[in-house]
């Protein structure tokens, strides 16, 4: 009796589907340096949209602005509490679920 199965393992190692060929080093590379580039252009317009937004707070006195500024800390601040505070919820409330299912098997 003939082994088959090696043979058919050489011939898919030996062929191609044609349009299938792996990319070169070299594209490799071309396709990492765009997706850099495009990552880079995308934080550089994200910044500049930042600092538009917050031309008319540079305008503002010293005082205002410092008081702006922090109110606007404390409720990022807040809002990653929250955040958070959803999470461990959630978190709970997933263990609890697990343990009836766990119980009730």
């Amino acid at each position: 009796m003939v082994d088959t199965t090696k043979t058919q393992a050489e011939q898919a190692q030996t062929t191609e589907t044609p349009g299938t060929e792996t990319p070169t080093p070299d594209e490799k590379t071309d396709r990492d340096e765009l997706k850099e580039a495009s990552q880079q252009f995308f934080r550089t317009l994200f910044r500049a949209g930042v600092h538009l937004a917050m031309t008319p707070v540079y305008m503002l006195p010293d005082e205002p602005r410092e008081h702006f500024v922090s109110a606007g800390r404390e409720f990022t601040r807040g809002l990653a509490t929250l955040a958070r505070e959803l999470a461990v919820d959630f978190d709970k409330m997933v263990d609890e679920v697990k343990e009836e299912l766990e119980k009730d098997k």
